[in-house]
């Protein structure tokens, strides 16, 4: 296996960072239109007090999702400003990112179909 360049270094973190940012933006829509689901369900039937846990998740979950998208492109555009080339991808750890987001998207499975939903595939 041979090292990678700089530039290629930089291609393949751009496209995951792009791949994560599209995760991201699904995860939320998805999490916004149950949502939604739920708190229409709530005004129709107001007795589902159970809904209640699943949207306070929800709720949560969206704005940790917009938390980790506007750090993203916070980090982005400083690192552009601040140093040139592959050296701006020195402190971003993209394993740790990658591990956030399936904690959180397991966070999303577990207010949608229940605790026992949550750690599985």
């Amino acid at each position: 296996m041979t090292a990678e360049t700089p530039e290629e270094l930089i291609a393949i973190s751009s496209d995951l960072l792009r791949s994560l940012h599209d995760s991201l933006r699904r995860a939320r829509k998805a999490s916004e239109d149950y949502l939604a689901q739920f708190e229409a369900e709530a005004e129709i039937n107001p007795d589902t007090t159970n809904l209640k846990p699943q949207i306070a998740k929800l709720d949560g979950l969206i704005r940790d999702i917009q938390k980790v998208e506007k750090t993203l492109v916070a980090r982005d555009l400083a690192e552009r400003d601040a140093t040139p080339g592959a050296a701006g991808l020195v402190g971003f750890d993209l394993g740790a990112a990658r591990d956030e987001i399936l904690r959180r998207l397991a966070g999303l499975r577990a207010a949608i179909y229940g605790e026992d939903a949550a750690g599985g595939d």
